[in-house]
């Protein structure tokens, strides 16, 4: 697109004073500044003010915490804005296709003549005065439209609006992103307090074989070693209990800074790690993945901007075409002689053929088609990565299916040789260290079974982001 460069000449020589539209135009300058400052003064202000983090309580499922994480979460917001950036820049592309005008005034005192001046902003339709006389006064309408710019305005706005069609898939794609890690989260908050509970009922039961230990001991029925023992033990077990809550509400935290709430939220997450048998198949998820996953079809979008404008920066060796017009008042005067010129306009077409620009073309090009290609291969890449999301999560629920199923019966044969064991001891059988042993082999059981059921749960969030869900 060319812009619109209209030159006004006066050389006319006479004296006058200042007539009232002048003064109406310092006036409406004076207004202008004044709003300026004004903004210029409010506007830190208003950008100082943040947004409070909401503060939530009460229970959440797992469903719940996700629905909450897309509403709130800085990731999303922030993808948010991004997309809102880029339909902007769509809107600013498609300004190539409109006229542009510009209203103009200017009011000269110089005592070296003459002088050209031009017109402030950066509308197309710009315009140039020349004054050569010590006052002058002049108000004009300038207006430019771009007929033809060698189609560099048509792909530039197709680049434009493949970009914001792919800001918007990449919102979707940070939501899928999200929806996952909140759910990561939320097993792993399930997982550290299911293993708290576990230390801390391994807590009671070393307390009470403590006290039953040194009642014993009191009663001479046993010997001092075997109360120094469960000493050692409950510190040891203490130990690990406190390191269990902690990791809890280490948890919690990152759970909740997830979800973009207030830290000091009373949230209780309220679905208990459960396992549910789920099918499926690597090469369906795959297929799947490839046809509706957002990040694919965002970089998809990518490769169609970059085409677009591959395509336009070859218009630069094409004619370009804009129409101009401005209509003119002007008044001008020196010492004793003035002179005022009515009114008038002038219209044109405006053909510009670039011959030559120093190579500046064929970079231009150059960098086009890299980009391009760097494009196709981030989409390549991108299919690359969701096959290989796809079949890690099918191979992870398959893994986590079995681990679920050993851990189980893992721990049935670990609470059957307990109770075996202190029966033993309580028929005088048996002896202490095999007490602990088989303690010890049934907490690590418990552990196992929270550990494989929260593995299988998480695979699933696996599989729902690799296949581009959000549910």
């Amino acid at each position: 697109m060319r812009s619109c460069e209209s030159i006004t000449t006066t050389d006319t020589s006479s004296d006058g004073s200042t007539s009232r539209w002048s003064w109406v135009l310092w006036q409406h300058l004076a207004l202008a500044l004044g709003l300026v400052v004004v903004s210029l003064a409010v506007f830190p202000l208003l950008a100082g003010a943040g947004e409070a983090l909401p503060q939530i309580s009460g229970p959440l499922n797992m469903q719940q915490a996700v629905d909450l994480a897309l509403q709130h979460s800085r990731k999303v917001k922030a993808s948010a804005a991004d997309e809102r950036v880029m339909t902007s820049m769509r809107r600013e592309a498609a300004s190539g296709f409109f006229p542009q005008a510009s209203a103009n005034g200017y009011l000269v005192k110089q005592n070296m003549t003459p002088n050209i001046y031009a017109s402030a902003g950066d509308t197309m339709a710009r315009n140039y005065q020349f004054f050569g006389t010590n006052n002058a006064q002049d108000l004009n309408l300038t207006a430019m439209w771009p007929i033809f710019s060698g189609g560099r305005t048509y792909y530039g706005y197709k680049a434009a609006g493949a970009r914001a069609d792919a800001a918007t898939l990449m919102l979707r794609g940070t939501e899928v992103e999200v929806a996952m890690q909140t759910r990561l989260d939320y097993i792993s908050v399930m997982r550290e307090q299911e293993n708290a509970r576990v230390t801390g009922d391994l807590l009671k039961q070393t307390e009470e074989r403590l006290r039953v230990s040194q009642e014993e001991f009191a009663a001479g029925r046993t010997a001092r070693v075997n109360v120094l023992r469960d000493e050692t033990e409950l510190a040891n077990v203490v130990q690990m209990d406190t390191m269990a809550r902690n990791q809890a509400e280490l948890a919690l935290i990152s759970l909740k800074t997830t979800l973009g709430v207030d830290l000091a939220s009373a949230i209780t997450p309220a679905e208990p790690l459960q396992y549910v048998a789920v099918t499926v198949s690597a090469a369906e998820g795959i297929q799947q993945a490839l046809a509706s996953h957002p990040d694919i079809q965002a970089a998809a979008k990518e490769v169609e901007a970059s085409e677009s404008e591959v395509r336009a920066t070859y218009g630069r060796y094409l004619p370009e075409v804009s129409a101009t017009w401005m209509y003119d008042w002007q008044k001008g005067w020196n010492r004793n002689e003035s002179s005022e010129r009515p009114g008038g306009f002038s219209a044109g077409l405006v053909l510009t053929i670039p011959l030559f620009d120093g190579f500046m073309r064929e970079g231009a090009i150059g960098t086009a088609r890299a980009k391009r290609d760097k494009a196709g291969e981030l989409e390549m890449q991108a299919h690359q990565q969701a096959a290989k999301e796809v079949s890690q999560a099918a191979l992870m629920l398959r893994a986590a299916e079995k681990n679920v199923e050993a851990s189980r019966k893992g721990l049935n044969q670990a609470e059957e040789q307990f109770r075996i064991v202190q029966e033993r001891y309580a028929s005088g059988r048996g002896i202490q260290v095999e007490i602990l042993d088989a303690q010890t082999t049934l907490t690590r059981a418990r552990f196992n079974v929270v550990a494989a059921l929260a593995d299988h749960q998480t695979a699933q969030a696996m599989w729902l982001k690799a296949t581009g869900r959000i549910r």
